[in-house]
């Protein structure tokens, strides 16, 4: 009976005592967490040029390229190329049967010496002999002795049908003996030094289209392959049926190794207006969306929204109130609330 009194009390006392205890253990780890001031890393905002990207097809052609005809008809007495291969500017590519021109060429040859023999001889008499009427006869009769040999020697050089430019030329079924009039193909010629890719794009971004813009090209069955160019000419209207601008680019090829007539995925980069860039680690997330802690001149931080544009790797491209120059919460946000005080450790 008398141990249970005691036992009451000591029970009552002991609670108590962890009454008194507990607030104050309380008290003091509020007070000391208020005091603490977190440590974070910080980071500048960098605003970069927003680029629209464009992508279209279009097919590819020589830099320069013709279709190799003939002016005269004739025989074929040589070929001289093979298809295929590459051919130098003014190169002889094939040579008709032109004997009937070879006899124009040495006949006005005799008439043009005879003329100037004539016009040499009167020189060679006194003014008084020969009269204005004979002499000016004479020169007139050796200019036409000279237009007459030029001409000649034309239609001798036209029998040679030769490369107008340096470049490849195609296959071709002319053999030696045939006969070819006036206007027959004989094979194509292409400077594939630059292909030229043509290709549309959307009214709205017409206006930003300018020559000399970069492109990146690939080839559609070879998409691996990156090819670097730029936009050589722009057209000056745009489609009324399909709303588009007609662009030409142009793709250094000097190992060759582009084949005219090839189709291309084409893209290019318009640049637009700045933006922020800021770390992948800095941005977080809420109910409200996705947000960054911009650090004031008090070294405390306020919430800034954002909407994000794009990523590359670990940084992030946004739409928001920032400007250059500001600092940003990088590590150590996740915990933070408006006005918090901050300890930056670096930037």
């Amino acid at each position: 009976m008398t141990s249970s009194p005691r036992r009451s009390i000591v029970l009552l006392l002991a609670a108590c005592g962890l009454l008194l205890v507990a607030p104050g253990s309380a008290d003091a780890q509020r007070r000391r967490g208020g005091k603490q001031v977190p440590p974070v890393t910080l980071a500048n905002i960098q605003l970069v040029p927003v680029n629209q990207r464009v992508a279209a097809v279009g097919s590819g052609r020589a830099r320069r390229q013709v279709t190799i005809t003939t002016r005269f008809a004739g025989l074929v007495q040589k070929v001289n190329f093979k298809g295929g291969g590459m051919v130098e500017a003014d190169q002889p590519l094939i040579q008709l049967h032109a004997e009937t021109e070879q006899i124009a060429v040495e006949t006005a040859a005799a008439q043009r010496a005879q003329a100037a023999d004539a016009v040499e001889r009167i020189k060679q008499l006194n003014e008084g002999t020969v009269t204005r009427v004979a002499r000016a006869e004479a020169e007139t009769a050796l200019k036409v002795a000279d237009a007459a040999l030029r001409r000649a020697r034309e239609d001798l050089d036209r029998m040679t049908i030769r490369a107008p430019f340096k470049g490849i030329v195609g296959l071709t079924n002319i053999q030696v003996g045939d006969y070819i009039a006036v206007g027959t193909p004989i094979t194509t010629l292409d400077d594939r030094t630059s292909i030229l890719v043509e290709f549309s794009v959307s009214e709205a971004v017409a206006p930003l289209i300018k020559v000399g813009l970069p492109i990146r090209a690939s080839l559609v069955t070879r998409s691996g392959e990156i090819y670097q160019g730029q936009i050589d000419a722009v057209g000056t209207r745009i489609h009324p049926e399909t709303r588009t601008l007609d662009v030409r680019g142009e793709i250094p090829n000097p190992t060759l190794v582009l084949i005219p007539g090839s189709t291309f995925s084409i893209s290019v980069n318009l640049p637009g207006d700045q933006a922020p860039l800021v770390p992948g680690l800095a941005v977080q997330w809420d109910r409200k969306g996705a947000y960054v802690w911009r650090l004031t001149e008090n070294n405390t931080v306020e919430r800034v929204g954002i909407a994000i544009i794009s990523r590359n790797g670990d940084r992030v491209m946004v739409d928001a109130e920032l400007k250059s120059g500001d600092k940003i919460v990088r590590e150590g946000g996740d915990q933070l609330r408006p006005g918090q005080a901050v300890k930056p450790q670096d930037t």
